[in-house]
């Protein structure tokens, strides 16, 4: 029995950007004059709009190239032939680093991308960063009662990141001495497709780096990048400032926490919520199949951090130079009577993972 399907691909307003950037058509995400990992300056970056592009635009080889390859790839995930995307990738080794938000893993990348001899703030952070591809556990909406991801755009969004990813890192770097050219990428949202991505790529084919911080001084660094610990110390539910408060809400919502349960709670007890249940999922989301080893923790700090950096330039050769400084500013004493609710959501986790045969560091404050 034969079915037609008719499949419509609407290519992300991400995909849109990092091509029109590759074809110096768009420089406004790549000027060098927004830093998506300054380590010193909390401010919420105002997105920059996408220009009009003509037809012109997706006349040139390079993008013809990217979208008869984004098409290919595409149509290869939603048929499971996962071969011919292994094939395709074959010259590429992704590094993905994975953590909670604020945990170290924008420095991380950062200093991945200079391993690779690229300034951070001239690569697009749809390409390096977060949110792109759109990846999500659930196809609804919290209340459960409209559609509002759907299975068919997330795959083709997973065919964007591959391709232009595979494209812009060949052209802008130089193979590493393994052979292979290294693609470094903050990805949070892998946990949740993480086993089936670790399939479609195949063993030892990727580096996955996870940061973990303690939750209170993360939960301090979240308020402070989002503006400011609210008046009313609530977590603003109803007015998200940033797409890391909207990323917390959404979590709380998969736990049952209805609007109204979540504009009464605090803001420490909603992100030290939100930082058990995707320490919880990281063990359960199929990142550690097929082999442990390939999954390295990295504990929140000065040195753990660092030296990822100097294994990584040493394996090379080539780049000798020494990674930033990660400037450490503890301000967990500023809020004492969260401290032991957080060594407690430490201890759950570590309990958790124990239990699964897992090991989860012993978290420092910082």
């Amino acid at each position: 029995m034969n079915f037609d399907i008719h499949l419509r691909f609407t290519p992300s307003l991400a995909f849109f950007g990092i091509l029109a950037e590759m074809n110096e058509q768009f420089p406004d995400w790549t000027d060098g004059s927004y830093d998506w990992a300054n380590q010193t300056v909390d401010f919420l970056a105002a997105p920059t709009p996408l220009p009009k592009f003509d037809e012109a635009m997706f006349r040139t080889p390079l993008s013809q190239r990217a979208l008869n390859d984004t098409l290919h790839v595409a149509v290869a995930l939603l048929a499971g032939n996962y071969p011919l995307v292994r094939d395709y990738l074959k010259n590429t080794r992704f590094a993905f680093v994975i953590g909670y938000p604020r945990s170290g893993g924008s420095y991380l990348t950062k200093e991945l991308l200079r391993t690779v001899g690229l300034d951070h703030t001239r690569v697009s952070e749809a390409l390096a960063h977060d949110g792109f591809p759109d990846l999500r556990e659930t196809w609804y909406d919290w209340a459960g009662n409209r559609p509002y991801y759907h299975l068919q755009e997330a795959m083709f969004q997973v065919a964007e990141f591959l391709v232009l990813a595979q494209l812009y890192y060949q052209r802008n770097t130089e193979r590493q001495k393994d052979g292979f050219w290294l693609a470094p990428k903050k990805m949070h949202k892998i946990l949740a497709w993480a086993g089936s991505f670790k399939m479609l790529l195949g063993q030892g084919r990727a580096d996955y780096l996870a940061t973990v911080r303690h939750p209170v001084p993360a939960c301090i660094s979240i308020y402070e990048k989002c503006g400011g610990l609210p008046r009313d110390g609530r977590f603003p539910v109803a007015t998200p400032r940033s797409a890391i408060e909207r990323w917390i809400t959404n979590d709380l919502m998969h736990l049952g926490y209805s609007a109204q349960e979540l504009a009464k709670m605090s803001y420490f007890e909603a992100v030290v919520t939100g930082w058990t249940q995707f320490h919880l999922n990281m063990a359960t989301s199929g990142l550690f199949l097929g082999s442990r080893d390939e999954v390295r923790i990295v504990p929140y700090g000065k040195e753990s951090l660092e030296q990822v950096v100097r294994d990584y330039r040493a394996r090379d050769g080539r780049n000798a130079s020494p990674p930033e400084s990660v400037l450490i500013h503890d301000k967990s004493r500023q809020h004492a009577e969260w401290l032991a609710r957080g060594d407690h959501a430490v201890q759950t986790v570590a309990n958790a993972w124990a239990a699964l045969g897992l090991h989860f560091p012993s978290l420092e404050l910082h």
